[in-house]
C-alpha cells in the first residue's frame, strides 16, 4: 500500500516548498511509468511550473534548469535505487501477508528519513535560486502562494467537519484500490471505520501552514547571508514539524498508528486476486525504478 502512506505528510511541507518537491518527486513517479527520455525532460517541466509562481528572466531560467538537471541525475543514481529497494521489501512482506503495523511504521520511517535527505539536497540549489529574486519577483511569489494556498485550504478542510470525512475516505479509497482494484463492502467499513477514529487536525494544520508561510516570507525579506539563509530554509524545507506543538504533534502520531493498523488488516483482508494485483503493481514500480536508475 505504499501508494496511500499516511495522509499527514502532507503538513510537512509549505505550499511554495511542497510545490518544489511535489514537481521533483515527478521524477520518482514517471520513473514508474516512462523512460530515461521523459524523465530528462523534467527539468524543462520544473522550470515551467516555478514559472507560475514567479516570473523569471533568462537567465534564471537557464540557471535553474542546470542546477535542477543536476539534482535530478542525482536522484537517479542515488534515490532510485533506494526506494525501488523499500518497494520491493514491502511487495514481499504483502505476497507473504506480513505487512503488520509495525512493518508499515517502520516503512513510513524509513522513507521519511529518505525525503529528509532528498528535501537536504533541494536546500541548496533553492537557497540560491530564492536568494536572487528582486523585491518584485519576491511579492508576485508571496501573491500567488496567498492565492495557492486559500484554494488549497478549502480543498482540504472542506466546508464542515462530516465534509472533511467523506474527502478523506473517499481520498484513500481512490488511492488503495490503485492497487488492489475494487474493494468488497467489508473492506470499505473497515476503511471508513478506522478513518473516523482519527483525531480531525485540519483546523491546526492550517494554522501551521500559515505560520510556515510567515517565517518563510521573513526569511525572503530580511535575505540574511548564504549560511544563515540556507540553515533557515533547512528548518523550513526538511524538519518544519520542529515548528509544531507536542499537542499536535501526538495526535498526528496516534492518527499514523490507526493507519499502520488499518493496512495491517485490510492487507489481511485482501482476496488472493487482490493480492496479487497489489504485488505485481509494487513490483512494477521497483523494476521500472532500477531500470531507470541503471540507465545510460
Amino acid at each position: 500500500m505504499i501508494g496511500n502512506l499516511p495522509a499527514d505528510l502532507g503538513y510537512y511541507f509549505s505550499m511554495f516548498a511542497r510545490r518544489i518537491i511535489i514537481i521533483l518527486s515527478m521524477a520518482v513517479l514517471l520513473a514508474a511509468c516512462s523512460t530515461r527520455f521523459v524523465y530528462k525532460q523534467l527539468d524543462w517541466l520544473i522550470v515551467w511550473q516555478v514559472g507560475d509562481y514567479v516570473t523569471l528572466t533568462g537567465e534564471q531560467k537557464d540557471e535553474l534548469r542546470e542546477e535542477v538537471r543536476n539534482h535530478l541525475e542525482d536522484i537517479r543514481v542515488n534515490e532510485m535505487p533506494r526506494l525501488a529497494a523499500e518497494i520491493s521489501q514491502v511487495a514481499a512482506a504483502v505476497a507473504d501477508d506480513e505487512f503488520s503495523a509495525a512493518r508499515a511504521d517502520d516503512t513510513y520511517e524509513r522513507i521519511l528519513a529518505i525525503s529528509d535527505e532528498f528535501l537536504l539536497g533541494i536546500v541548496p540549489l533553492s537557497a540560491k535560486f530564492l536568494r536572487q529574486l528582486d523585491d518584485e519577483q519576491r511579492e508576485e511569489l508571496f501573491e500567488n502562494l496567498d492565492d495557492l494556498n486559500e484554494e488549497m485550504y478549502e480543498d482540504y478542510s472542506g466546508v464542515d467537519p462530516e465534509q472533511r470525512r467523506k474527502n478523506r475516505n473517499k481520498s484513500t479509497i481512490r488511492s488503495i484500490k490503485r492497487f488492489t482494484g475494487r474493494l468488497k463492502d467489508e473492506q470499505k467499513a473497515l476503511i471508513d471505520n478506522s478513518l473516523a477514529s482519527m483525531a480531525d487536525a485540519s483546523e491546526q494544520w492550517i494554522e501551521y501552514q500559515r505560520d510556515w508561510q510567515r517565517r518563510f516570507r521573513e526569511l525572503l525579506k530580511a535575505n540574511p547571508p548564504r549560511p544563515e539563509f540556507e540553515a533557515r530554509l533547512t528548518d523550513l524545507f526538511v524538519y518544519p514539524r520542529n515548528f509544531h506543538s507536542a499537542e499536535y504533534r501526538a495526535r498526528v502520531d496516534n492518527n499514523r498508528q490507526i493507519m499502520n493498523q488499518m493496512i495491517e488488516d485490510l492487507t489481511e483482508s485482501l482476496s488472493d486476486k487482490q493480492r496479487r494485483r497489489a504485488v505485481e503493481k509494487l513490483e512494477s514500480y521497483a523494476e521500472r525504478l532500477t531500470r531507470l536508475a541503471n540507465s545510460p
